[in-house]
């Protein structure tokens, strides 16, 4: 199915407070959408919500599936019946994977793949029953191309990715077009955060615009395309690592070790105590 030109009269949004989801929100509502917007952060929701007459907030933590199915229903009595969900909540933790916490695990899957599960469900039987309409999550290059340090991220995101292809295929019937835009690194208060916390795994070259990764989806939307792949080089990674994956990974972990040094780290450094330094960023 592709998408109508038409404005949508409402939309949902999550991950609302920062980043690609509040840029979504925002340039919905520009549009003359109704949004309801969905994040933990209240405070963020709550200038979000002030910047405009058509968003209205709700507070919310999808990686809870009871609380998220009732902001959702809660939504959708608000808003209306929303013609587009835009799910962008989401965290990292980064760590190397015998070295991290339990908890960090449990709290990336819980968010970024349980929270994606839970809106989808919530949200998409709604679309089901207007006849139709759009589901897009932001997922991440880093779902197709695990690297050392982002492991817990990595496989949080190749879940994403599975169940967004799941979606698609069995929602085709009902007229729902599901979109997961698989990104580089975007400039987001998450990446900022990672960035300072993490120089020797983050470098300071700036990530994609948010509005980059939006656009990307909608272009995905009109072409009818089920993956998207925003940045420049994004896609030929994703095809390397189909073709030669043991090749790209090790050039990707040689760039990675160069990197280490140029920031004054070294290329093999003495590894943190497990869960130090892996509190998680939020979009």
């Amino acid at each position: 199915m592709r998408t109508s030109p038409e404005p949508l009269a409402a939309a949902l949004v999550t991950g609302a407070a920062s980043g690609v989801g509040r840029y979504a929100a925002a340039e919905l509502a520009a549009r003359g959408t109704r949004v309801a917007a969905i994040d933990i952060d209240e405070d963020g929701l709550r200038a979000l919500a002030a910047s405009s007459p058509l968003v209205t907030p709700f507070v919310c933590d999808v990686g809870d599936q009871a609380a998220t199915r009732e902001a959702v229903q809660d939504a959708h009595t608000t808003v209306g019946s929303f013609g587009q969900v835009v799910h962008c909540a989401g965290i990292a933790a980064l760590g190397r994977v015998l070295e991290q916490s339990a908890a960090d695990f449990e709290r990336a899957m819980r968010v970024n793949y349980l929270g994606t599960v839970h809106v989808a469900r919530a949200a998409v039987p709604f679309l089901t029953d207007r006849g139709g309409g759009s589901f897009i999550a932001i997922a991440s290059i880093a779902g197709w191309i695990p690297l050392t340090d982002i492991g817990a991220y990595s496989a949080s995101k190749a879940a994403v990715i599975a169940f967004c292809e799941v979606l698609a295929a069995e929602c085709r019937r009902a007229g729902i077009q599901v979109v997961c835009v698989c990104p580089a690194a975007v400039e987001t208060p998450m990446l900022q955060g990672l960035r300072r916390d993490h120089p020797d795994v983050i470098n300071d070259r700036p990530g994609l615009p948010p509005a980059a990764i939006y656009q990307a989806a909608q272009l995905a939307l009109r072409r009818g395309q089920l993956f998207s792949f925003p940045g420049r080089g994004t896609k030929t990674l994703w095809r390397a690592r189909r073709t030669a994956p043991v090749t790209l990974t090790r050039l990707l972990d040689t760039a990675i070790k160069r990197q280490r040094a140029s920031s004054g780290g070294p290329a093999s450094r003495e590894q943190p105590a497990p869960g130090k330094n892996s509190a998680p960023h939020r979009t």
